[in-house]
């Protein structure tokens, strides 16, 4: 009977494990005070003639828009295209600095996140503000920081899924097929993958095997692996960018959530490490943190952690992942200096290293 119990009670204990382990996370941040719909600011916080502005979905042909212009604003900011995406728009790279240190902040992996775009193109316009003009930011001297440290900024690496959700799949060759992938739907506001169905977050060498059975075996708007590890152009392109750069720390900003992730089994040095930075950005942002290896697979951040041994970070940016926007300003509030904040720890590291060398 002991014996009986004592199996009852630790199947018990995996399903309750299991569950914690699958639940979203329950962020701990206090909910931001919403502007009504029709009062959604161009741009919260503005201290110059911004370039970067939206009142809605931040599509690819703004931010197409907003580089011609700030190409012209400032001439320190290097625009690249680092390859393209499976309906041919240009996956683009924002470079500011000249620091051997390198980070790479990278946004919209998924096309209804496209949030994260609209978040990086104003860090990018901010920092490129700074840089040229020799103006400190609110706590940092960004001139100095990127002499030391160069910013690498990816805002939109799944240009097709955007523009899916931003025009509900019309402007597609392939306008039949996707709405088959939406399962008959023509309201595209949940639409994650690219335009062959594939979740481009879930198309990493690591453990890619766990996200094609844990996801859908078809094309789909969400979650579908692929047909293998790096089949789509789009990850493609950003896989080369980190075998050519090797960053010393790489950040994935998504949505929703409110939260931050960072573990993917480190240990020891290296798990000390990766905490102490993520810590800093939980005390900046005032997002929790969540201590998950998630067992998805196939994910950015865990091929970064295990392939190249670098501090790797999820950024889940807000509660209103339908209507972002109404949040942005509590998104950019927490977020503004997160990437000089990182930087910063970079040269810091690198500095007592170089002290401990002696």
């Amino acid at each position: 009977m002991t014996a009986i119990l004592a199996v009852l009670l630790l199947f018990l204990y995996v399903d309750i494990w299991f569950y914690v382990q699958a639940r979203p996370p329950q962020a701990t941040v206090d909910a931001p005070v919403l502007p009504p719909e029709n009062e959604i600011p161009l741009f919260p916080d503005l201290q110059f003639g911004s370039i970067v502005k939206t009142r809605d979905i931040y599509s690819y042909e703004d931010m197409l828009q907003d580089l011609h212009n700030m190409i012209d604003q400032y001439p320190l900011l290097t625009v690249d295209i680092i390859g393209s995406s499976v309906e041919g728009r240009a996956v683009y790279l924002l470079k500011l600095g000249h620091g051997p240190k390198k980070i790479l902040i990278d946004g919209s992996h998924h096309g209804n996140e496209w949030i994260s775009s609209f978040l990086l193109m104003t860090m990018a316009e901010h920092y490129a503000y700074y840089y040229h003009s020799g103006q400190p930011s609110p706590h940092y001297d960004v001139r100095q920081l990127l002499s030391e440290v160069t910013l690498y900024f990816v805002p939109m690496l799944n240009p097709d899924g955007i523009e899916i959700v931003a025009n509900d799949g019309k402007h597609s060759p392939r306008y039949e097929q996707l709405v088959y992938m939406n399962g008959g739907s023509h309201n595209f506001i949940n639409w994650k993958a690219n335009a062959q169905g594939v979740d481009l977050n879930r198309q990493y060498p690591t453990n890619w095997h766990m996200a094609r059975d844990y996801g859908p075996k078809m094309p789909s708007r969400a979650n579908y692996a692929g047909p293998h590890a790096l089949s789509e152009p789009e990850v493609q392109a950003i896989d080369r960018l980190h075998r050519q750069e090797l960053f010393d720390v790489q950040v994935s900003y998504h949505s929703m959530g409110n939260v931050l992730y960072y573990y993917y089994h480190q240990q020891g040095e290296q798990l000390a490490r990766d905490l102490q930075l993520v810590q800093l950005v939980s005390n900046q942002t005032g997002y929790p943190i969540r201590h998950s290896s998630g067992g998805i697979g196939g994910l950015a951040r865990d091929h970064m952690v295990q392939e190249y041994g670098i501090p790797s970070l999820i950024v889940e940016l807000g509660r209103q992942k339908p209507r972002p926007l109404l949040e942005f300003h509590d998104m950019w509030r927490r977020n503004q200096e997160v990437p000089l904040l990182i930087a910063d720890w970079v040269r810091k590291q690198q500095s007592a290293r170089e002290k401990m060398g002696e």
